[in-house]
């Protein structure tokens, strides 16, 4: 058994959970597998099946959180493989139970990402907001994270941008359905309040221009912000 599954199995993570008992088992896990140097170290190398937690459980949770809330009538239940969704949710509050699907995608750096989890990994910090800067190529790449920030305009922009490239890989795509997408993203910075004090356009404004105009095959879309600060629901209307 290798590093990264040592710390978790298939099944654990499949098991179906209310949304209290997601959050509650999620931050439980991810606080026992941080407790040893070890598990710190394959936590944030973030492979295998680690990576589920923070890109897929993790966003689910959130969703979980702010959609029904302190309930025991709905149940969330990932789902690992090929299948066009990653968790399914049984809704028993309606008679008789529906399930809807939920698919999970990240509005992240691509490889940039990967090479901040290096860092994070080999030095025990890594700038979140710094550029990433690589020389050289294939074996011989060199990757260096300078200890600064990125101007908080351009890490905005950086960030919208980036969730919209998350929805346009999603386009164009049949889904089961009454499935759902939920779009992951760093909401660290980009807020409301920091759209207002940019002249930035609203979120919802920026959802309704670059987003939905997109022929997205889901029935909603949700905005799940890592930090907790962004959560915001829309109805996807078919394009005929």
């Amino acid at each position: 058994m290798n590093m990264a599954t040592e710390y978790i199995i298939k099944d654990e993570i499949e098991k179906e959970r209310t949304p209290s008992e997601l959050q509650s088992w999620l931050s439980q896990k991810v606080e026992n597998i941080c407790s040893t140097q070890e598990g710190l170290k394959a936590f944030r190398l973030q492979k295998g099946l680690l990576k589920k937690l923070t890109e897929e459980i993790s966003p689910l949770a959130k969703f979980g959180e702010h959609k029904f809330g302190n309930t025991n009538q709905v149940l969330l239940k990932p789902v690992m493989g090929n299948q066009r969704y990653d968790a399914i949710v049984i809704d028993k509050r309606t008679e008789p139970a529906t399930e809807t699907y939920i698919e999970v995608t990240q509005a992240h750096e691509g490889k940039n990402d990967y090479w901040r989890r290096r860092e994070l990994f080999n030095k025990s910090y890594s700038f979140a907001k710094a550029p990433v800067i690589k020389t050289g190529k294939g074996k011989n790449i060199q990757v260096s994270i300078p200890p600064e920030a990125t101007p908080v305009e351009e890490g905005v922009e950086n960030e919208l941008k980036r969730i919209v490239v998350a929805a346009e890989k999603k386009a164009r795509r049949d889904y089961p359905t009454n499935t759902s997408l939920i779009i992951s993203f760093d909401d660290a910075e980009l807020s409301e309040k920091r759209l207002e004090e940019l002249s930035y356009p609203t979120i919802d404004d920026f959802v309704k221009k670059e987003l939905l105009p997109l022929d997205l095959r889901f029935s909603h879309l949700y905005l799940a912000g890592k930090a907790n600060k962004v959560f915001r629901e829309y109805l996807i209307t078919k394009h005929d």
